[in-house]
């Protein structure tokens, strides 16, 4: 079978290895799409600070249940899945709580582990999602980046009736604004410096779309929301400004919910937090809720995907899809490799 070695930085090998046979408790996956996440992008640049060469990429598929082991119960052969792409010990002290997306121990798949980027890939069958029979492939794999937006959504807490902001409409952030929405946010607002990307948001059942170059993020949310203010506001930008402007922009008694990967320490003004009382909470991935969640909301329509996929390559065109990224990084949302097409 095909698969796509990342060996070093900026560096693929094509390799022809042998199918992997299911273990007992594993399922053998057909895979048919891989998309490709701003992790994958920092692991191709060699940036990632938690990961090591060689790796094989790949942890938001979509795939059909090919073999099953003698033990597996909880999918067939034949059936649409995706995966969690999760692996936690189940034994240190947030694993016994229900965090285990920040075990102690974390590993993801893809990432520290080995990834899908190949046209077959063996699997524990706990990490298995089934997707309905009829879901479309490409938006099976993107249940993975939709359960970040789930998961960032409910950490506002009394989701229903809120008003939130979302910073930044790429793709997570786009998920994010969609997911609050859908979950029962009164008025969700999503900002952005391009207005293309506020275009695609506007298709998702998003309330208002500010291009804060235009219209500083404190006047709209004021223009928006009224006296009030946001109950939170969700960073999916991640870069000094957007923080800034969240802390500068926030409520008394509100929430700044950090999502995105800031690449760079950033310094912020404690005391406007401490002063207004503003909790600052942080996102890591999510629990299988959240990927439920978003598997039914994809399934029910709730969650707009149209125009969120910019582009398809052929796994074997691996290397172009990652230059692709890199030369057009101002204008996708998300590109998928196509595998066993």
């Amino acid at each position: 079978m095909l698969q796509a070695l990342t060996t070093k930085a900026y560096t693929f090998e094509l390799l022809d290895v042998p199918v992997p046979e299911a273990g007992d408790n594993q399922v053998l996956l057909e895979m048919k799409r891989v998309g490709i996440c701003g992790s994958d992008i920092q692991v191709y640049h060699g940036k990632h600070k938690y990961m090591t060469f060689p790796i094989v990429l790949g942890h938001e598929i979509s795939a059909v249940v090919m073999q099953a082991g003698k033990n597996v119960t909880n999918v067939k052969v034949g059936e649409r899945v995706t995966i969690q792409p999760q692996i936690f010990c189940g034994e240190c002290y947030p694993c016994q709580i229900g965090s285990y997306n920040v075990c102690q121990n974390l590993k993801v798949i893809g990432i520290h582990t080995t990834g899908a980027c190949s046209d077959y890939f063996a699997v524990d069958a706990s990490k298995v999602v089934k997707l309905p029979d009829d879901m479309d492939f490409d938006i099976g794999a993107l249940v993975e980046p939709v359960a970040v937006g789930v998961h960032a959504a409910k950490k506002v807490g009394q989701i229903k009736g809120a008003n939130v902001v979302v910073l930044g409409a790429g793709a997570i952030g786009n998920f994010t604004a969609q997911a609050a929405k859908a979950l029962g946010a009164a008025n969700v607002m999503i900002t952005d410096v391009q207005d293309k990307r506020l275009e695609l948001a506007k298709k998702g059942n998003v309330d208002y779309c500010v291009n804060t170059m235009k219209t500083g993020l404190a006047d709209a949310i004021k223009e928006n929301f009224g006296a009030r203010g946001a109950d939170a506001i969700i960073d999916c930008a991640a870069v000094k400004a957007s923080i800034q402007q969240a802390i500068k922009s926030a409520r008394r008694a509100s929430k700044i919910i950090i999502v995105g990967n800031f690449k760079e320490p950033v310094e912020i003004e404690i005391p406007m937090l401490q002063r207004q009382e503003i909790d600052l909470i942080s996102v890591m991935m999510y629990v299988r809720e959240d990927y439920e969640d978003a598997v039914r909301l994809l399934g029910e329509g709730k969650i707009n995907t149209e125009g969120i996929i910019t582009n398809h390559f052929d796994l074997k065109q691996v290397k172009e899809a990652y230059e692709y990224i890199d030369e057009h990084m101002n204008d996708i949302m998300k590109v998928m490799l196509k595998v066993n097409e």
